[in-house]
């Protein structure tokens, strides 16, 4: 399928609305560099827009969304010229098929966007809260054994789906993917929705899996449909959104992507409400997506054919990376991209080159790789000539190149272990050895910085993960071993856990077990079988327990205890908090801790004598903060103070969700007579006691669960202490008896446990307001999230953490010195 007119490619179509959105989220950037805009309110406007801070203070990383994997060579050339004006001096492949830059600048963040849009490009969508990335297997359209080409409809379905509001105000980040075949290589069994393509008598169609996905708390994969047409494919899509954006959990997102749904509803119930939305969108005759046919197919260029500039090696390149298309005469080219990072003037050389090869040309790989396509027999040479001028180490062992790492600690604010240094030393290592890596070309070397799966470590045949780990009185970074996934239609399995091994070894055991395996290569096919098979389980078992026992002490050798890359001693102090999850709801537990940092500053002066000025403005930012704080339970987003207090009103006074008496203090905080406020200093709690009230008795999906016998039009409230907890009674009583215990202890102590992420951390942050400078609060978190994420969040507010350990029986003791 040779042809010399243009090879088109319709990447997704944008929204009419994007250039009005930029207008916007341009207004919240000009704001926040005049500090009219606190870091968390710039920050939920900002990452539903891609836009991530980096460790790096002050800088940004900005995600661009390639639906279906797809990028023309204009749109790359456009991304690093960019990049080279406003971010780093490389751009980056992300194992979601998507193309990252990196440290951009606050002043930068707009024209970026503007930038991107004129190239048809968005970061849209690219974090927070949204319909991310919709993904499809990259080699789509040139596969032999895919049923049809499932490209357009990543495409098309994205371009459906960002043009609709609820798309950007999820419960949690919702995925989907596509596949061409039962091997499932575009990862459809792990998503939130996922499509296999199917043909049934002659009907294009696809297998439907739901409420799958990676992650700390990884699922698999739900079948929905055994098949549907391809014409329902967005009224699957949209009906599943519903369900979510109506019953996802919001109030913890913890536990709100769609496979806690799965889980908390059972599958039984989650189907009974998913087909009653379904049910709801076809009644509502959307029309089916526009889907329109790729072709995969040669454009001669009419350039001169070149010669190898070293056959030997271009043999052994072919060998290595160049795939036949089910296209004669065309082929597929991977090009091994270390990490990811392509340096951006090479980035430019690449897309010049495939230009007059058309548009259809490039595809973003799952493992930070380019896959280029429908390349002529006759310009192979002219392809791998270019490549070996531009590119270091085009043509080493796939297995060096392949190795997926997740950005890790170093720009990641969750990252635990720097895992691009532990790729990074770990391809270097293999370099240097003498095993035949050809043969382990197919392995899949999986890293992950901390358990959130960004580095894919459950699909792994050797995946890694990191964490904490502990020798005598010091730590030291070390990583989870995982062995033997299994990604097919029916049969998916995720990495199973098999030991741990320190940082410094990750080397050394990669090509222990590669050693190991070749040596058994008669036995079994394929480097995936081995890590399968109980014999490789059990070998990998013990190579990490012979490299654990020999760990040496610190006094010993130092390096094991500072992470590769970096010359620093191992800590995760610098462990913020992340931003993936950012959205709008956050803004809650921002107002929670004004609220209480204000009534704290005024018990004081009413205790020490003050300044009346200071009085009246903490009285006015109880009322401010409290009037405020639930209005986004309604979806409404003021812009200023005025706004505030209109929509309060609306919709909590008039509504009687809050007594109609508190009306008076709100016009007096309207009118700007804080004097009069003074005198209604106890109302002014009130109001912030029943907010607080309100909060703790919302579900998940912010829906108020009053209790029994309160009543909501009634004046007289009654006052609720704001560290009020709806704990049951077994709970008080044994916190209360712990706290007996502890009397003669210095440190005041608080059973958390039981309590989810991130009311925890909520509460935390109220019992360390009531205490002074330098006092002592040990709090209990259970195993898991909240372990993974108080303390480095009590770090971000600039406590320090003394200590913190693992009891005997299995939960958490966490020592906290307030600042």
């Amino acid at each position: 399928m040779i042809k010399k007119s243009a090879n088109a490619l319709k990447t997704h179509t944008l929204p009419d609305n994007l250039g009005d959105e930029i207008n916007v989220l341009e207004t919240y950037v000009e704001r926040f560099k005049k500090d009219d805009l606190s870091l968390m309110e710039f920050k939920v406007q900002r990452v539903p827009f891609g836009v991530y801070e980096q460790r790096k203070k002050d800088t940004y990383m900005i995600r661009i969304r390639c639906a279906g994997a797809c990028v023309r060579p204009d749109q790359l050339k456009k991304i690093a010229e960019i990049s080279q004006v406003h971010g780093a001096d490389y751009i980056h492949l992300t194992s979601r098929q998507e193309i990252q830059l990196h440290y951009v600048l606050v002043d930068s963040i707009v024209p970026v966007m503007w930038e991107l849009k004129a190239a048809d490009l968005a970061s849209r969508g690219g974090g927070g809260n949204t319909v991310r990335n919709i993904m499809a297997q990259e080699d789509a359209g040139i596969a032999e054994d895919e049923a049809f080409d499932v490209t357009p409809y990543a495409i098309e379905l994205t371009s459906r789906l960002v043009v609709e509001p609820d798309s950007w105000n999820l419960p949690r980040k919702f995925k989907f993917a596509f596949s061409g075949s039962s091997d499932d290589r575009g990862y459809a069994t792990l998503h939130d929705v996922g499509y296999i393509a199917k043909i049934k008598d002659g009907v294009k169609g696809f297998t439907v899996y739901v409420a799958g996905g990676m992650g700390a708390k990884a699922m698999l994969g739900n079948l929905l449909f055994d098949f549907i047409p391809d014409t329902e494919v967005y009224n699957v899509a949209k009906a599943t959104k519903n369900l979510f954006y109506k019953n996802g959990n919001r109030k913890n997102k913890h536990a709100s992507r769609l496979r806690f749904l799965w889980k908390q509803l059972g599958g039984d119930e989650f189907k009974r409400i998913f087909f009653e939305e379904y049910e709801a969108v076809k009644k509502e005759n959307y029309l089916p997506l526009a889907v329109k046919d790729i072709d995969n197919v040669g454009i001669d260029p009419n350039s001169d054919i070149e010669q190898p500039a070293d056959q030997k090696d271009y043999e052994l390149w072919k060998k290595r990376f160049v795939q036949s298309q089910r296209q004669e005469g065309l082929n597929a080219i991977i090009l091994p991209i270390h990490l990811g990072h392509v340096d951006n003037d090479k980035a430019i050389k690449l897309a010049e080159f495939l230009m007059p090869f058309g548009e259809n040309v490039i595809r973003i790989r799952k493992d930070q790789n380019f896959l280029i396509r429908n390349i002529m027999d006759k310009y192979l040479p002219n392809l791998y000539n270019m490549l070996k001028d531009t590119f270091d180490n085009f043509n080493r062992p796939f297995i060096i190149d392949k190795v997926l790492a997740c950005a890790g600690a170093s720009t990641c604010q969750l990252g635990i272990c720097l895992s691009p240094g532990a790729a990074t030393a770990t391809k270097r290592y293999l370099e240097t050895c003498d095993l035949d890596l050809d043969a382990v070309s197919d392995a899949k070397v999986n890293i992950s910085g901390c358990p959130n799966s960004c580095g894919q470590h459950h699909v792994a045949d050797l995946g890694f993960f990191g964490k904490v780990a502990r020798r005598g009185d010091k730590v030291h970074p070390a990583y989870n071993v995982l062995v033997g996934s299994l990604v097919k239609e029916g049969e998916t399995e995720f990495a199973q856990k098999v030991g741990e091994i320190a940082a410094r070894d990750m080397p050394f055991i990669t090509k222990a077990v590669f050693k190991s395996y070749l040596g058994k290569r008669a036995k079994y096919e394929t480097f995936r079988d081995y890590m399968r098979s109980d014999e490789g389980k059990e070998d990998v078992k013990a190579l990490c327990v012979k490299y654990k026992s020999d760990i040496p002490d610190y006094e010993v050798d130092k390096n094991y205890y500072l992470d590769w890359g970096t010359d620093k001693t191992f800590s995760v102090a610098e462990r913020g908090k992340g931003e993936c999850s950012a959205g709008i709801f956050d803004l809650i537990e921002s107002d929670l801790g004004h609220i209480q940092q204000a009534k704290k500053l005024l018990e004081e002066i009413n205790e020490n004598g003050g300044d009346i000025g200071q009085k009246q403005t903490l009285l006015r930012d109880v009322i401010y903060y409290s009037a405020r704080i639930l209005l986004i339970s309604k979806a409404l987003e003021p812009q200023n103070e005025k706004e505030v207090y209109s929509y309060f009103r609306e919709h909590f006074i008039n509504t009687g969700l809050i007594a109609a008496s508190f009306d008076e203090i709100i016009k007096l905080a309207e009118a700007g007579d804080f004097k009069t406020l003074i005198e209604k200093e106890d109302q002014v709690f009130a109001l912030a006691d029943r907010l607080k009230y309100l909060y703790d008795v919302m579900d998940s999906a912010f829906r108020y669960k009053l209790k029994e016998g309160d009543s909501l039009h009634n004046d007289k409230v009654d006052f609720i202490p704001v560290v009020h907890q709806a704990a049951s009674a077994s709970a008080k009583a044994k916190t209360a008896s712990t706290t007996a215990t502890k009397t003669a202890d210095p440190a005041l102590v608080k059973d958390f446990r039981g309590v989810g992420c991130p009311m925890n951390f909520v509460k935390t942050k109220m019992e360390l307001a009531k205490l002074k400078s330098k006092d002592i609060l040990e709090i209990w978190l259970d195993d898991g999230q909240p372990i993974e994420n108080v303390p480095g969040s009590v770090r971000e507010e600039g406590h320090t953490v003394l200590e913190q350990q693992k009891t005997d029986e299995g939960y958490w003791s966490v020592v906290i010195e307030k600042q």
